[in-house]
């Protein structure tokens, strides 16, 4: 019986987790996080530095288990020598499909950082980029 209890207790404490899902978790974590270059790395003449917005849901399968829906958005945030036909991005294959062609055409480097960014996140971008503070 002992045992049935502690594993019911175990049970609801991984559930609680799981509805908490990954945003519940990486509330901390984006003040962690260090720009991802991408696009052009060298040559490039101008740069775009994006603000990536994570939404996280989960809705039960119907089977005692849970489906997590993950939604990434990218939004200009700060751009040199650089203009883009949209604001905002959405993490799709066409989206980043024509992102890569535009870095390719345009000599593009691109870094993202969280929408929620900190003062070092966006110097380190910046410092990444070679755009200095206007």
């Amino acid at each position: 019986m002992r045992a049935l209890t502690s594993l019911k207790v175990t049970a609801g404490v991984v559930l609680m987790g799981v509805m908490a899902g990954p945003a519940g978790f990486a509330k901390d974590k984006t003040a962690n996080q260090e720009p991802v270059p991408w696009g052009m790395q060298s040559g490039n003449q101008g740069c775009v530095i994006f603000g990536e917005t994570v939404t996280v849901s989960s809705e039960p399968d119907g089977n005692n288990g849970f489906t997590t829906h993950t939604l990434r958005e990218m939004e200009v945030i700060e751009a040199q020598h650089a203009t883009l036909p949209k604001k905002k991005y959405g993490e799709t294959k066409e989206d980043l499909d024509a992102l890569q062609t535009l870095s390719m055409q345009d000599h593009l480097k691109y870094v993202r950082i969280p929408k929620k960014y900190t003062p070092e996140q966006m110097e380190k971008a910046r410092a990444m980029c070679g755009i200095t503070p206007q």
